[in-house]
């Protein structure tokens, strides 16, 4: 507290000489402040009131301050390397990927989660998962380089953590199957009946794993040792991708009903939780057996009750207990003013639910919105055009919780590679924050 009073003080005549002593200061959000404020009056009602001004330099002084340790980083999702990466020589990708690093080392980003398993396929050579086709531009064709391995180069060089963010359980659509080598276990489990039905759903014409199977699970584990023991890396990273949404339960009954004759009391619905349950435990060992220092974090949904309900995926039991994640980091991309979800509320539902000591709780953040209707926000959907320091505000708010230990941006393409004007505008606010 005393902190803060020092900055107020220390940034008094900054606001002064912005906005004067006798103005009416309009802050980014478009709310004006008491005419007559003296400046430090006005400077601490910014900051009780988490509404930060537009000016980035006094945005800044306006923060709860940030924790030595913060993680602050960003999704670098398998589009944005799609972009840098199809097609290009070795050069060509590695002199976009420092640029890409350094642009988010310079706005005060010191991670960087990078997308390199997005479709049961790799960004890398595997020996479990064929070539991506959004690497190499048709899928199971190799490159002649290898681009997680320039990318943790180019992230540690500056300093920068590089966690590799895989999708355990998603896969290639159907019609893909054929150019898969018969050499990886996904074209062998497709080309099996027996194992087919056993390992594999397919839901709209895509593949998806089936958690249930032991050797699913195995093949998983694998998979995350392979980039463990094989690169530098300081994470890895699992989205909000379980059971595909809402899957009828006859895709795997005859699974379920095996499990019950065998004496299984679970729902079928709470089955499938365990089975989630089982492979982040799985996946968790495995990292730790390969490197102890690598952290295993997952990104789910921010209202919880849809990955429990819909994904069966049961985070709440994870992030209580040990042996499944040193961090989560929920998906809170809803605004203040969202009317079924507002961002405060959550952040706090997320602050109370996380309890075991070993977890951290990050906040996954959605600038993205900016400048855009929220279709889903009720009477919130015109927040993110009407304001352009939603992230700033978010940020400030998520550093005043106790057990909240930094942020991530959703994502790289929309923040830095492609920004609209309104998208400038927040990205100012939000920036200045992060350095």
């Amino acid at each position: 507290m005393l902190k803060r009073k020092i900055l107020q003080t220390a940034l008094a005549a900054l606001l002064t000489a912005a906005v004067g002593i006798s103005a009416v200061p309009v802050c980014a959000s478009g709310d004006t402040l008491p005419e007559g404020a003296s400046a430090e009056e006005t400077l601490s009602l910014l900051c009780e009131t988490n509404t930060l001004p537009a000016d980035p330099e006094v945005a800044s002084a306006c923060v709860n301050p940030a924790r030595s340790d913060e993680t602050r980083a960003i999704w670098i999702a398998f589009l944005d390397l799609q972009k840098i990466l199809s097609g290009k020589s070795e050069d060509e990708f590695t002199a976009s990927v420092r640029e890409m690093f350094k642009t988010c080392q310079s706005s005060g980003l010191n991670t960087v989660i990078v997308q390199v398993r997005p479709y049961g396929d790799s960004f890398y050579p595997s020996d479990y998962f064929p070539w991506s086709d959004y690497a190499t531009g048709k899928i199971g064709v190799g490159l002649s380089y290898d681009p997680l391995e320039i990318m943790v180069e180019e992230a540690h060089r500056l300093n920068l953590s590089i966690e590799a963010w895989v999708n355990p359980l998603r896969a290639m659509n159907e019609s893909q199957i054929a150019d898969v080598s018969s050499e990886y276990p996904i074209r062998q489990w497709y080309d099996s009946a027996e194992k087919k039905a056993q390992n594999l759903f397919i839901v709209g014409g895509r593949i998806y794993l089936n958690p249930a199977s032991e050797e699913v699970r195995d093949l998983i584990a694998a998979g995350v040792t392979e980039i463990v023991r094989g690169y530098d890396v300081d994470g890895i990273h699992i989205d909000d991708y379980f059971y595909p949404s809402g899957l009828a339960f006859s895709y795997d009954a005859a699974q379920y009903q095996a499990y019950a004759a065998a004496g299984g009391t679970l729902s079928q619905g709470n089955w499938r939780r365990e089975n989630t349950s089982a492979m982040v435990r799985q996946m968790y060992t495995a990292v730790k057996a390969a490197d102890s220092s690598v952290v295993f974090g997952v990104s789910p949904r921010g209202v919880n009750s849809q990955t429990y309900e819909l994904l069966y995926a049961d985070v709440e039991q994870w992030v209580q207990n040990p042996g499944y994640l040193d961090y989560v980091a929920p998906q809170i991309y809803y605004g203040f003013e969202n009317s079924t979800a507002p961002y405060s509320t959550v952040l706090q539902q997320w602050s109370e639910m996380v309890t075991q000591p070993g977890v951290r709780l990050l906040i996954g953040l959605s600038p993205y919105k900016s400048g855009n209707t929220d279709k889903y926000a009720g009477a919130g959907q015109n927040e993110w055009i009407e304001n352009s320091d939603v992230i700033a505000r978010q940020i400030n708010e998520s550093r005043a919780i106790d057990n909240c230990g930094g942020i991530i941006l959703f994502r790289y393409e929309q923040v830095f590679a492609s920004p609209t004007a309104s998208m400038e505008k927040e990205k100012k606010n939000f920036i200045a924050l992060l350095k």
